[in-house]
């Protein structure tokens, strides 16, 4: 025998352990260059419980251009202050004089809104998949590993020893060597490998 009694349970400690290293690893990768990116786009409310971006997420260099490219549309106008609550922006509000709300309490006719809206933030290049944690969160994580593998040492030979593979004595031998094992291997860890195979 080799085990069972915990029903391979210990296996998912490990491989919860093995995610935490790949995060921790991650987390210490060397991040490109991020971008600076700062436009205007346009959302447009056509459902009083949703709104979306305004023609195929057009971007602007600036507010004029964008205003200057809704009100091309000329059954679009400055919105009365009474619609401005309606939509979550702090940006002077549109109307279509044409064309209202879908979804609308008790058939209320509310017209469709547009805001224009800057959008000033940094970001990695290539939507690349960086993972960005504190230095505290990562110690964090750190000693989670730690326990978590230790648990797993505990785990394994209580299920060798209830398993009938391991008599007490072992039992209790083997949590020691295990243990001194593992408390080597984590003092050399090298938190920076990343296994490209697992990713």
């Amino acid at each position: 025998m080799s085990g069972g009694y915990f029903d391979r349970s210990t296996y998912a400690m490990r491989e919860i352990a093995d995610t935490m290293e790949r995060d921790i690893a991650r987390a210490l990768q060397p991040k490109p260059e991020k971008e600076h990116m700062d436009y205007w786009v346009i959302y447009e409310k056509d459902s009083f419980s949703s709104f979306h971006n305004y023609n195929s997420y057009m971007k602007f260099a600036s507010y004029e251009d964008a205003e200057s490219f809704l009100l091309r549309d000329k059954t679009i106008i400055k919105a009365e202050q009474k619609y401005a609550d309606l939509f979550i922006a702090d940006d002077i509000i549109f109307q279509s004089t044409t064309h209202n709300m879908s979804d609308t309490p008790d058939g209320e006719q509310i017209p469709v809104l547009y805001s224009i809206y800057h959008c000033c933030y940094d970001r990695y290049p290539d939507d690349a998949d960086v993972l960005e944690l504190s230095d505290e969160t990562i110690n964090a994580m750190k000693e989670a590993y730690r326990q978590m593998r230790i648990a797993e040492i505990y785990a394994i030979r209580v299920d060798w020893m209830m398993s009938g593979d391991d008599s007490e004595e072992s039992f209790r031998e083997r949590i020691k060597e295990d243990l001194a094992e593992f408390e080597k291997e984590y003092a050399v860890k090298d938190w920076t490998y990343l296994d490209e195979d697992e990713e």
